[in-house]
């Protein structure tokens, strides 16, 4: 499980000219990131599926409460904080926290899935599906830097994510559903922050 959250953390990551772009795929990405914008904070509750062939796999749910780039996320054994210039992760199984520096944008974070593609990836429009009963439009991103080893695919219905899959060389996948998703409510200040003096007993160490 501490595994799992992991991979959704780093999941929750070269230049422009070398892009291949499909001009519907960037069009509905940049409809659909300029809505998201709107919105002064959001909440998004999720189920996430980590996929590893031949293995038995599991869903377990998560949750986000952001503002602009802030986000406070909580899985069942870590919480991520992003208060704006370092990243928190909380281990609860192993009491211990890490702190780093906010990373350089390559990776996926909940306040980022719908602008990275704005650099460093081929796009491509896959089509159509229907998820959960919702026609969406699939956008696959493909990175332009052959070294790295994953690929993310985008579900969007009516401007907004339905579904977010990262799939990697090895075979395995993460997939994140969208099943709540709540725009412009009042979010405590406190989730956007990390206060030491709430994990007194935890070993803090500094990336």
């Amino acid at each position: 499980m501490k595994k799992i959250s992991a991979l959704i953390l780093t999941c929750f990551s070269v230049f422009l000219w070398s892009q291949k772009i499909n001009p519907n795929a960037i069009r509905l990405l940049d409809t659909a990131s300029e809505e998201l914008s709107k919105n002064s904070t959001f909440y998004i509750k999720f189920n996430y599926l980590y996929v590893i062939p031949g293995q038995k796999s599991s869903a377990e749910t998560g949750q986000v409460y952001a503002a602009k780039e802030k986000y406070h996320l909580i899985l069942p054994n870590i919480t991520q904080i992003y208060d704006g210039y370092k990243v928190y992760t909380i281990s609860k199984e192993d009491k211990e926290i890490t702190s780093s520096d906010r990373e350089d944008g390559t990776s996926l974070s909940p306040t980022n899935i719908l602008s990275l593609y704005k650099k460093g990836f081929d796009i491509f429009f896959e089509g159509t599906s229907t998820i959960n009963g919702t026609k969406c439009n699939i956008i696959k991103l493909v990175p332009t830097d052959k070294k790295k080893s994953r690929s993310i695919v985008l579900a969007i219905a009516k401007n907004k994510l339905v579904r977010i899959s990262e799939n990697y060389n090895d075979g395995s996948s993460l997939i994140l559903t969208i099943i709540d998703f709540r725009e412009n409510l009042i979010v405590n200040k406190s989730l956007l922050s990390f206060d030491k003096n709430n994990y007194k007993d935890y070993t803090l160490t500094e990336l």
